[in-house]
């Protein structure tokens, strides 16, 4: 099962980085999408501002180039109380 997060991930990636929707699957790695991981701090940035939280250190070490796009999402997931507000909401569960 793909995450809810997925689409919003690549819409980042297409407009931080020009990356066409079409290369990226749940399985691509930042690295084979051309990213490094300055990238890839950077999409972890633009989703924090954008919900105004903030990654804990140690989710963010679980991240790195190889990482896929559906790990990010996990990450995310469970790292972000808005994120899991926002899986929630999208599987049905009710807050």
């Amino acid at each position: 099962m793909t995450s809810s997060l997925f689409p919003h991930l690549v819409s980042e990636l297409e407009q931080a980085f020009g990356i066409d929707r079409e290369a990226a699957s749940p399985d691509t790695t930042i690295e084979a999408l051309g990213l490094d991981s300055l990238a890839l701090l950077e999409l972890v940035a633009r989703y924090e501002d954008e919900h105004g939280a903030e990654l804990p250190d140690e989710a963010e070490s679980q991240l790195g180039t190889t990482s896929t796009l559906t790990d990010i999402c996990a990450v995310l997931e469970r790292s972000l109380p808005q994120a899991r507000e926002s899986a929630r909401t999208a599987d049905g569960t009710p807050s």
